[in-house]
């Protein structure tokens, strides 16, 4: 019952603690990308929309400009390290008149995203899958409740196991499979969607934009790193890297290892990878113990995203921007973790996981919704920044301040980034073939309209209790965060504080 009660003396005491390192942060962002693991779950619906060339090249360009997006939003997270990440920079970022309403519906757009990407689900069969993934949500979320003390470490092996699982399944599969050739893996263009090449080029993009989205779970987890400040920026750019290094790597090796294609992507696991592993190995044995493999990363996944949207929440709760916010900010004392938000997530996946028992175009249109929902938190503080020049940060940094882009290269990477987002947003409402059915139509706009209707009803009749995070503009950090906020870069003051401990 404590963990459900009243806020009182108790609650005043618990707080979120400082426990998480560089390492920590980026593992916790990696686990959720797996970028791998993403191109190799979305293989069959990239070769019918421009095969070999859009999964390789297109991969390739996603990475250049998902880096420009985590550097544009790093940049805003050295100056104001808070767990509401995006919509805490559109509030500073925006003038007074446009300051609550930008940043209310940002807010509420990275929050939808979140509790979206924290249901995590190993996709066989609608029963079976949804038990599974039940038990997985019972497990990370009591693991977040009861394990906040491991959970920096968990983070730390879940990266080494991801990575120890894409160096396994690479030499298995390299070792054992018959191969393709070169000009297959490097020049072949195969377009079977009915968009002409270019649409189905850029379709077939979108997947590998998919697998490098979801960095900014860094930023909703600043208010327990020790230095905020220098690590969040250092943190979602290694995440983009090692997932561009380990993604282009098992492009290579999956498009090489891809003899029979027809097969792998009417395999009736539904998992072309798992598919692909069976041809190489010809053991089932083989097959489902390199494929328990993945399950734990999806596993990893599911934790990192209850960790991360729970943080968000609660940002929000305390800027008082959801309902019952007096309720859900609320940090559980001895635990230190926002106990209330992570059982709002649990019980929101455990309904809306519901919906894969439905229509297959109900559940597809929510999940891809998650993407938009992410893609537009990242474009609305980067053009509120281009709108109002860069030199709007000149007020707030400081020659301490460890991460910049400059005025130039930023404006570069800022164009960069937010045409990159805007650009792939659009195209994740298109339906992926053409002729379009009821069954084949992208239903992600009608889930998007729902929601911002919700949204903006909620706003019109409770938007004046918005406060958001009052002392942020002023780099306050103390009142917003509840303590100090480090923004130093050196690493003699992390062995002094250690030295210290």
């Amino acid at each position: 019952m404590a963990l459900f009660g009243s806020n009182s003396a108790a609650s005043v005491n618990g707080a979120l603690q400082p426990r998480l390192s560089t390492l920590s942060t980026m593992a916790m962002a990696f686990a959720i990308l797996n970028t791998w693991i993403a191109l190799a779950g979305s293989i069959g619906l990239v070769l019918p929309s421009g095969s070999s060339v859009a999964l390789l090249y297109g991969f390739i360009f996603c990475v250049i400009c998902c880096f420009c997006v985590a550097a544009s939003l790093g940049e805003l997270s050295s100056i104001w390290p808070t767990a509401g990440g995006q919509y805490h920079f559109v509030y500073a970022l925006c003038t007074e008149k446009w300051r609550k309403p930008v940043d209310y519906f940002g807010s509420q757009f990275i929050s939808a995203a979140a509790v979206v990407a924290s249901n995590g689900a190993y996709q066989i069969t609608p029963a079976r899958t949804y038990g599974i993934f039940v038990a997985v949500l019972v497990f990370t979320t009591v693991a977040n409740i009861w394990g906040n003390k491991i959970l920096g470490k968990w983070n730390d092996v879940a990266l080494y196991w991801s990575i120890f699982g894409v160096v396994i399944i690479s030499i298995v599969l390299l070792s054992m499979s018959d191969k393709t050739s070169a000009e297959f893996v490097f020049t072949d263009f195969n377009n079977e969607t009915g968009w002409s090449d270019g649409m189905a080029w850029i379709l077939g993009l979108l997947q590998s934009a998919l697998s490098l989205i979801a960095f900014d779970v860094v930023l909703h987890m600043t208010e327990e790193m020790p230095h905020p400040a220098r690590d969040a920026p250092r943190a979602m750019l290694y995440s983009i890297v090692i997932g561009g290094v380990t993604g282009f790597a098992f492009i290579l090796v999956m498009l090489f290892c891809l003899v029979d294609a027809e097969t792998v992507l009417a395999t009736p696991t539904g998992m072309p990878i798992v598919e692909l592993i069976f041809q190489a190995t010809k053991s089932r044995a083989a097959a489902t113990i390199l494929s328990l493999m993945l399950s734990v990363c999806f596993i990893n996944g599911t934790n990192a995203s209850i960790t991360s949207v729970s943080r968000l929440l609660y940002a929000m709760a305390r800027d008082r921007g959801i309902v019952f916010h007096n309720y859900f900010s609320h940090i559980q004392s001895g635990l230190n973790v926002p106990v209330r938000t992570i059982m709002f997530c649990f019980v929101f996946n455990i309904l809306f996981g519901l919906l894969y028992l439905g229509p297959v175009v109900a559940f597809s249109a929510y999940v891809a919704s998650c993407t938009i929902f992410l893609n537009v938190s990242y474009a609305i503080p980067i053009i509120v920044l281009l709108i109002r020049g860069r030199k709007v940060l000149d007020h707030y940094q400081t020659a301490k301040t460890p991460f910049k882009l400059g005025k130039t290269f930023g404006l570069v990477v800022n164009i960069v980034g937010a045409l990159y987002v805007v650009v792939t947003s659009v195209f994740f409402c298109f339906p992926t073939f053409l002729p379009v059915t009821g069954n084949s139509m992208n239903y992600v706009c009608v889930v998007i309209g729902i929601f911002g209707i919700v949204v903006g009803i909620y706003w019109l009749l409770f938007g004046k209790t918005f406060l958001g995070p009052q002392d942020l503009v002023m780099a306050d950090f103390e009142d917003v965060v509840g303590r100090p906020v480090s923004t130093q870069a050196s690493s003699e003051e992390d062995r002094a504080e250690k030295g210290a401990k």
